[in-house]
């Protein structure tokens, strides 16, 4: 075994360890994909520490090396697509292409220095690669990707031309190289942006690609070996430690949203409202427009609570805030505030419409997106709530005159309201 390799091995331990207690905290799929990758380049590590020129390891470690390489590149690659294509497409397509490169890869291991074998490999991998997507739009219904042809193109013809030259070396890297790219040119859309883990695990990958492509050359010229080395064991660092920062930003941007978020509804919360508040309103200022304020306090929710359960109220208010998300615009701003009671912000209102057609309007939509049902059990409930509407600049230009006003309008017309709400039976 190379001692000399030891500290790598380590330091791959450690951070797989890191990785694994952070993927308990943050499950995903795309995490338990980076690790099963890593553990392909932890396998490979070992390979590498056992390979010797010649002797009875040596096609053994080659062999597992160069195919751990791939089963890594081929995990990156699928954990790059989750977001952006079909799951299941995704999946099959990499069944259907790996074996033969696998084949490729455990040919040049076994030290086959003749051109028909990886000729014919590479003819079968092409034809193979240029049918799959294909064949799987047959299966799923899912048109083809017509950008696959070029990967498979860029892997196959290449590994054919070398061989045909002897240069089995770069016939079997040379492919990797397309890999380890295309995997990186995946995360580079796929992960989200001004990410420092995403530049960490792209740039690791593409000088990951540029290794596999530039082996043959640091090969011919020994006095590039030391320094081919260090570069070599830099990448997966790299791309490790690029891993784990997304995660981390995950858990950041996830944090972040909770602060900001109501977690049963999902609709923003009150600080998150005062926050866009102030925003909305020097907004209607600058373009010269209005705003409407209009709060809503659901009428009858504590007996709903108390008769058929906190459970039941939790759904409700869940059916609520998902109806009037249908109703409002994109552009508005709709929050819930707490218990029962949710506010809407409605921006950039033209100030030719009257106030009193504004505030009926909002009276009517909101009515009407509490009057779909909602079904518990063997009851079905009507809904009714009480509704207040202030307006920028009419009503007031201060944003703490204008809540009150608000206010104090839905609970002048609660008060008009009866409370009590009675479950009606399913017919």
């Amino acid at each position: 075994m190379n001692i000399q390799l030891l500290p790598d091995l380590i330091a791959l331990v450690v951070l797989l360890v890191v990785l694994f207690f952070l993927r308990r905290r943050h499950p995903h799929e795309r995490v338990e994909l980076w690790l099963i990758g890593l553990l392909f380049i932890f396998i490979e590590g070992i390979a590498h520490a056992f390979y010797r020129p010649s002797g009875p390891t040596h096609i053994p470690s080659h062999i597992v090396a160069l195919d751990a390489y791939l089963a890594a590149g081929v995990i990156f690659l699928w954990a790059a697509a989750t977001s952006l294509y079909s799951r299941a497409y995704t999946l099959r397509y990499l069944l259907l292409n790996t074996p033969l490169f696998a084949a490729l890869l455990t040919t040049y291991a076994l030290d086959v220095r003749k051109p028909l074998p990886y000729q014919i490999i590479s003819a079968a991998g092409l034809a193979l690669g240029i049918a799959s997507p294909f064949l799987i739009t047959r299966t799923l219904g899912i048109g083809p990707g017509w950008w696959l042809l070029v990967p498979q193109a860029a892997i196959w013809i290449p590994a054919f031309v070398f061989a045909a030259h002897h240069q089995f070396r770069d016939s079997a890297y040379f492919p990797l190289f397309i890999l380890y790219f295309t995997a990186g040119f995946i995360f580079q859309r796929s992960l989200p942006p001004r990410s420092l883990g995403k530049i960490c695990i792209v740039a690791g990958l593409v000088i990951w690609s540029l290794v596999f492509l530039f082996h043959s050359w640091v090969t011919d010229h020994p006095q590039y070996i030391d320094l081919a080395a260090q570069v070599w064991n830099m990448q997966k660092f790299l791309v490790m430690i690029g891993m784990l920062l997304v995660i981390l930003e995950l858990r950041v941007s996830s944090s972040e949203w909770y602060a900001l978020h109501d977690q049963l509804t999902g609709l923003p919360n009150r600080r998150y409202f005062e926050d866009r508040l102030p925003l909305a309103l020097e907004h209607a200022e600058r373009t010269g427009t209005r705003v409407a304020l209009i709060m809503l306090d659901l009428n009858g929710f504590k007996g709903i609570n108390d008769s058929l359960g906190h459970d039941t109220g939790d759904r409700l208010l869940q059916h609520i805030a998902y109806t009037l998300r249908q109703t409002v615009r994109k552009q508005d701003f709709l929050a819930r505030l707490g218990g029962d009671e949710f506010i809407l912000l409605t921006s950039d209102l033209s100030p030719t419409i009257p106030a009193s057609n504004i505030a009926q309007v909002a009276h009517d939509r909101i009515a009407e997106a509490l009057q779909k049902p909602f079904h518990t059990g063997a009851h079905h409930l009507n809904i009714s709530g009480s509704i207040g509407v202030a307006l920028y600049p009419d009503d007031a230009t201060d944003e703490v005159l204008l809540r009150r006003l608000a206010d104090q309008r839905m609970y002048a017309q609660k008060r008009q309201i009866p409370l009590h709400l009675e479950p009606q039976p399913l017919a």
